[in-house]
């Protein structure tokens, strides 16, 4: 007998760092759970179903079934979600079942989410310029192109990249892909006035401030208000709807920033305690907690 263990028991230290380590994995597992409800969540929420055609200008005009930039995302929520999930399992598998092939198999897949974390920042930051100048020109060409009007009258057939601009537009408070001047390639809207035939709209009636409640799921039915605006467009929204969608999730930063934070000290934490746990002594065999 040991220092004062008998076979069969286990030290005080393994002890602690097998209670920390399901700890820190139902942690896992609550993180797992809220990333698979908010991948969820951006699939069904009406907001991002009306900002999918603008989000993947790509597939807007040919109405194509493929996935768009926000469905893969909320996907990558729920596949990230998954694999927390799954390491949750493990962890607390491993301690408490005490098996130490599980401890190895453990550490590695959070050894392998922690590198990908690393990468994705890094490419992040190194393409966040690139990225911004490529999807900013391609939502300029998708004004250009699909942008046909607002559907007033039965007399304007809308596509979804159109509609999408208008309910963007109405409920950001925004105008265009950079500003208002994004119109002028729009070859294909008509710029009709329902309300005065002799002046041509300038900007869009969703451009302009509107007495109206906001709304994903439906559009205004009356714009008269805007027309002197949307003739004119001297009181038309300045800011571009990149820069505003951009303000606002630059808004949730810091909390994602802390979360991010958060989430790989727990990582960091439970490798280095599945390493000791699997490095530990072949005599130290496991108790039940």
């Amino acid at each position: 007998m040991a220092s004062g263990r008998g076979r069969g028991s286990m030290s005080l230290g393994m002890k602690l760092i097998r209670f920390l380590i399901v700890l820190l994995n139902l942690a896992f597992i609550m993180v797992g759970l809220i990333l698979l409800a908010i991948g969820v969540f951006v699939v069904r929420d009406p907001k991002m179903q009306q900002l999918r055609p603008l989000l993947n200008p790509d597939i807007a005009a040919q109405y194509s079934q493929g996935l768009s930039n926000i469905e893969i995302f909320a996907i990558g929520l729920i596949a990230v979600g998954g694999v927390l999930l799954l390491i949750g399992f493990l962890g607390c598998c491993g301690a408490i079942k005490g098996f130490r092939f599980l401890h190895l198999l453990y550490a590695a897949v959070v050894g392998l989410v922690i590198l990908a974390e690393i990468a994705i920042v890094v490419i992040f930051f190194l393409y966040q310029s690139r990225f911004r100048t490529q999807l900013v020109a391609k939502l300029q060409d998708s004004i250009a192109v699909n942008y046909v009007g607002i559907p007033l009258n039965n007399k304007t057939v809308a596509n979804s990249a159109s509609l999408s601009w208008d309910f963007a537009q109405f409920n950001l408070q925004c105008c265009g892909a950079v500003n208002k001047n994004d119109f002028i390639r729009a070859g294909n809207w008509t710029r009709q006035n329902p309300y005065d035939t002799s002046k041509q709209l300038v900007v869009p009636f969703t451009c302009c401030p509107l007495n109206a409640t906001k709304s994903w799921t439906q559009l205004p039915t009356n714009y008269s208000s805007a027309t002197q605006c949307a003739t004119t467009g001297e009181t038309a929204y300045v800011q571009g709807c990149y820069d505003r969608l951009a303000d606002i999730l630059s808004s949730y930063k810091t909390g994602v920033i802390i979360g991010g934070v958060v989430v790989l000290v727990i990582e960091v934490l439970a490798l280095v305690f599945a390493v000791l746990l699997y490095r530990r002594k072949e005599d130290e065999v496991y108790d039940t907690l």
